[in-house]
């Protein structure tokens, strides 16, 4: 596992090192001679509120949805799961990496694969459900750019890519055993039939898992919604003081849609942690915020809080005495 570990947090540095000297050279164009960080106890105490808000409310909503299944998931249970979830996606491409490591830290509390895939996607989508809400308003702040810009394509793009996800869900969840004997009835390739069916069992462990979340567990899963909002949008604001640290425009819900859209352009990313992507998305949209001889200060910054802290104290939490992730080989 801490071999494992170790290649990930390489290939990160790598990919993110790679991006910093990118910027630097071909979007900076020389050292920036006026960067500067202004330590306003304003700015510094709205960052340090709203971090907290945001992993505290993110490791309360998978709290209250593995306690649907299991009395014995635990606060800590929940911190491991989601810290040291967010450092695996740091290490892995898609951040799909967290998945495995989740489901087993579950599966020591009792709570089956099914019901532990249910909570897994559960919580995807919970966050497609703030991005529905969310859209529009974001389409409206932004309809003055909406005509040939980045930020149109990319909100195009979210649209189109959120719909073909949303159909595909229901297609799967609303017609899973008709879709089983359509494969059933056709000659594949056995491996590849597994592997459908595999997908297809899941499908029905989920629909279970969803069934049981809105009929016993329905109080808690209202409760983890409500969380998962307010862990995105104060993850979202905290943009805002990190802008103003590095003397970015006063305009708070600029800042906010901008970190709206990056944090869902990041989660389709290939690389891990969507190193070089993030840092170039943040480069290219908050240049209408952030001055330039700025830039790479503010990614820094917006990284450190949003990603790298996080990842710390979720390895901090994996290799911890009382884990039971170093049961792990």
């Amino acid at each position: 596992m801490k071999d494992k570990i170790t290649k990930g947090l390489f290939l990160f540095v790598i990919f993110t090192a790679a991006a910093y000297a990118i910027i630097f050279f071909f979007y900076l164009k020389g050292v920036p001679r006026n960067a500067k960080i202004d330590f306003n106890w304003v700015f510094i105490s709205g960052i340090i509120i709203l971090f907290v808000i945001y992993n505290y409310f993110n490791i309360l909503r998978v709290y209250f949805l593995g306690r649907i299944f299991s009395k014995e998931f635990t606060f800590y249970d929940s911190a491991s799961f989601t810290l040291g979830g967010v450092l695996l996606a740091l290490i892995t491409p898609f951040q799909a990496g967290g998945m495995p490591f989740q489901l087993y830290i579950m599966s020591k509390r009792g709570i089956a694969p099914g019901e532990g895939t249910s909570i897994l996607i559960s919580r995807g989508f919970q966050s497609i459900l703030v991005f529905i809400v969310t859209i529009p308003f974001t389409m409206i702040f932004f309809s003055q750019l909406l005509t040939g810009s980045m930020v149109a394509m990319l909100l195009r793009y979210f649209m189109i890519l959120y719909s073909i996800l949303f159909l595909t869900a229901f297609i799967l969840i609303a017609f899973t055993n008709k879709i089983k004997k359509y494969f059933e009835s056709k000659r594949i390739n056995k491996k590849v039939l597994s592997f459908i069916f595999r997908i297809l069992d899941e499908v029905i462990n989920f629909k279970k898992g969803i069934i049981s979340m809105f009929t016993k567990g329905l109080k808690e899963n209202m409760i983890s919604i409500l969380c998962s909002f307010i862990a995105l949008y104060a993850g979202f604001a905290v943009t805002y003081f990190l802008v103003r640290m590095v003397y970015g425009r006063d305009d708070f819900f600029l800042a906010f849609n901008i970190q709206f859209i990056l944090t869902y352009l990041s989660a389709f990313v290939p690389t891990p942690g969507s190193s070089g992507v993030a840092e170039g998305g943040i480069a290219l949209l908050y240049s209408q915020v952030v001055a330039k001889e700025q830039i790479i200060i503010f990614i820094f910054l917006l990284r450190l809080i949003t990603t790298y802290i996080p990842a710390f104290l979720g390895l901090l939490l994996m290799f911890d005495k009382k884990n039971v992730f170093r049961e792990m080989k």
